[in-house]
């Protein structure tokens, strides 16, 4: 493939060359006025051969050209070409390749982008998802509070049981708050790896056993420890913190009796309550993912994200399983 000087130059050569052959031929068989008029004939015939030999060259550099140009206002449209390419001459082959590779960048530019755009969406929409959510989850004990505290204010006439009846719903409501602050708290803290660990061994059984005695009280529900002694090295805290809210959400979403099942490798909580639908198991561990259908409504989404990176911090694997209005069961292997 030739430069395009080249091509100029190659064309004028061939053009001298076969006018000198022509005319040569001319002066060996004509005599001098004859060769006269026969040459000045050969040469307007060539000259216009030539003529028309490069503008068949500037037709179809003006082609490569416009192709050029066609190409470069597509690539300022939604849906760009891809490739472009030219053998006309070594110039335009370079700028032909330079072109396809500047388009290859702005493609994946723009599909950059437009995953960042859907993904921005998407963090919007859950952004007001998260808001609704936790207003929802403020809203009714502080409902409670207010309602309570307002009857207590207006009327110095209630009897002494009813007053402390009225108190206590103040101080649970109160307590309510409290944790749901510092579930949030815990989660911006796990999110962003800033919480700190004090990892030592433990009974995983006997600290099973304690949650289960505590959520007993609060929940009046039948939940049945099985196991034995099972020593795991673990931060004591956060592991019960990831035990607690798995044996909640069983009790949440089950009438039927929860089940902690104690392993030598792993702690299982088992219900036999409404279930998680496959589409949703492997979303449900993510931060504020909530399950509206089918009655499945993960509070805040922050209870099961928490697990899920408490049992990352440890180094553990939770597994989950789970069937349509036939129950779960969260795995917490060591």
């Amino acid at each position: 493939m030739l430069k395009l000087h080249q091509i100029y130059f190659k064309s004028f050569l061939l053009f001298l060359f076969s006018l000198f052959i022509v005319i040569s031929i001319e002066a060996y068989y004509f005599e001098y006025k004859t060769f006269l008029l026969v040459m000045g004939a050969t040469f307007i015939i060539f000259s216009g051969l030539f003529y028309l030999f490069i503008t068949k060259i500037m037709i179809s550099l003006q082609d490569e050209v416009s192709k050029i140009i066609s190409f470069l206002k597509n690539l300022t449209k939604k849906e760009k070409k891809e490739f472009i390419d030219s053998n006309f001459s070594q110039e335009f082959k370079k700028i032909t390749k330079l072109l396809t590779k500047i388009s290859h960048i702005l493609i994946k530019q723009e599909q950059y982008r437009n995953a960042y755009t859907e993904k921005l969406e998407y963090t919007n929409t859950q952004k007001d998802e998260i808001i609704s959510a936790i207003s929802h989850e403020f809203k009714n004990p502080i409902a409670v509070i207010n309602g309570y505290s307002e009857t207590l204010l207006k009327d110095d006439n209630l009897p002494k049981s009813l007053r402390k009846k009225f108190l206590a719903k103040i101080h649970k409501n109160g307590n309510k708050l409290t944790n749901l602050i510092d579930t949030l708290r815990l989660a911006i803290k796990l999110d962003e790896k800033k919480q700190k660990m004090d990892f030592k061994e433990i009974d995983i059984y006997q600290v099973a056993q304690d949650i289960v005695e505590d959520v007993k009280d609060s929940y009046d529900r039948e939940i049945k420890v099985f196991g034995k002694s099972t020593i795991i090295k673990a931060d004591k805290v956060l592991i019960g913190v990831a035990i607690r809210n798995l044996v909640e959400n069983g009790i949440k979403y089950s009438e039927h009796e929860v089940l902690v099942m104690i392993k030598e490798n792993s702690i299982s909580i088992i219900d036999k309550g409404i279930g998680i639908s496959k589409k949703d198991i492997d979303k449900i561990t993510q931060k504020f993912y909530r399950v509206s259908n089918n009655t499945w409504n993960n509070s805040l989404g922050l209870g099961l994200s928490i697990v899920n990176n408490i049992v990352k911090l440890h180094n553990f694997k939770l597994e989950i399983k789970s069937e349509l209005h036939k129950g779960s069961e969260f795995i917490i292997r060591f």
